[in-house]
């Protein structure tokens, strides 16, 4: 194998050339579909984040993938604790490549002085990676180019029996009166009930609401605005009951897939499943909106299991590179995996911790947010 050079650059700095090396990965990788390996994305990120940079490999001069990230980089060009560009608003994440690339990732991201990198929802490039403690988990996705009746009819019995509870609660549902359905809404009311119904589920389950941050708001906002006619972009549906708001799903999107990413619905229609009424009717209008997939992401359980139907699946792990970071995270590592194998229920705690804390740095820079923010998890 050649040897290989990096480099870490503002995604402004990108050359031409290299933003089109980066479009031609995107093409040629089916692992890259998502919205979420979009240029745009990174450098929207990077307008409203101040750590955001990119790890470019190099190979003969030529530039062999990308890797979108954030972290303090200190004045000796150490990058400490990587994690994920865009985290935790970011649903897939991983090096923008051709398919079947391969280079050593630990000796790039230790020539490109990294101490470790943290993931959660790696693609495409999982055997290049020789991280610890690596789990992979399936994800929910629909390939919707054949058309809806063709899916559905591809469907197993589960998914049938699901369908039939489905249609008895729609015809429940338009006893409140007429369905209507807003697809691609621009209703700057639609938006605000979408987030405070999210920030409300937030509360009511007592985990960190990511929506508290200035930048993750301006990030939906954003791409929610910019309107259909934008290659990239985040569209948003809603479904009505009678003049009654019930459900919405905003959704990343670039033109082919429509990557369900806020989902909310009114609660006093829960027994309805106004979410998943609201998805059936994307589903059936999945050709006149554009959409050759429908990507729920991680996960398989509860209501999507009936809904997964490509297999895509992605990892979550760390690499320890060198330094001092690495070795925290070698011990945090050690430790989350001892209490989950030996002490049960209790031993998942420092795992929880150690998520929620990165969860919470990730979207609030400032020392008081943080200790506020643990302090309201602990009493949680």
């Amino acid at each position: 194998m050649s040897s290989i050079n990096t480099k870490i650059i503002a995604i402004d700095g990108l050359s031409a050339c290299e933003l089109s090396a980066w479009a031609d990965f995107r093409v040629a990788n089916p692992a890259l579909y998502s919205p979420y390996f979009h240029s745009e994305y990174t450098q929207l990120l990077a307008q409203l984040c101040p750590d955001v940079h990119v790890l470019v490999v190099e190979q003969f001069g030529d530039p062999i993938a990308f890797l979108p990230f954030q972290a303090k980089i200190s004045t000796s060009g150490k990058v400490g604790f990587a994690r994920p560009v865009g985290a935790p608003m970011t649903d897939y994440h991983g090096f923008i490549c051709a398919p079947n690339t391969q280079f050593d990732v630990r000796t790039a991201l230790k020539q490109a002085g990294f101490g470790a990198f943290h993931y959660s929802a790696l693609v495409g490039s999982q055997n290049m990676l020789a991280s610890n403690g690596e789990q992979n988990t399936a994800c929910t996705v629909m390939d919707l180019s054949i058309g809806a009746e063709a899916w559905r009819a591809s469907r197993d019995k589960s998914y049938r029996r699901h369908l039939k509870s489905h249609r008895r609660r729609v015809r429940k549902a338009e006893e409140l009166g007429p369905r209507r359905l807003a697809f691609m809404s621009p209703d700057k009311d639609v938006f605000e009930q979408l987030i405070n119904w999210k920030c409300e589920k937030f509360a009511e389950t007592g985990r960190y609401n990511v929506l508290s941050a200035p930048w993750t708001r301006a990030l939906l906002e954003n791409l929610w605005q910019r309107g259909a006619d934008a290659e990239f972009r985040a569209d948003m549906h809603a479904l009505y009951f009678g003049d009654q708001l019930a459900a919405i799903d905003l959704g990343l999107c670039d033109g082919v897939t429509f990557h369900s990413w806020m989902v909310a619905y009114n609660a006093d229609f829960q027994t309805l499943a106004p979410g998943i009424q609201l998805l059936e009717a994307i589903i059936d209008a999945a050709g006149d909106l554009g959409y050759g997939r429908i990507d729920l992401g991680e996960g398989i359980g509860g209501y999507k299991r009936h809904y997964a139907s490509e297999d895509v699946a992605v990892g979550s792990g760390f690499i320890a590179v060198s330094g001092p970071s690495a070795t925290l995270s070698k011990l945090y590592g050690g430790l989350e995996s001892f209490g989950e194998t030996k002490l049960g229920k209790v031993g998942k705690l420092p795992g929880k911790v150690r998520r929620r804390y990165s969860q919470i740095s990730a979207c609030d820079a400032t020392l008081t947010g943080r200790s506020r923010a643990m302090l309201q998890a602990v009493r949680g």
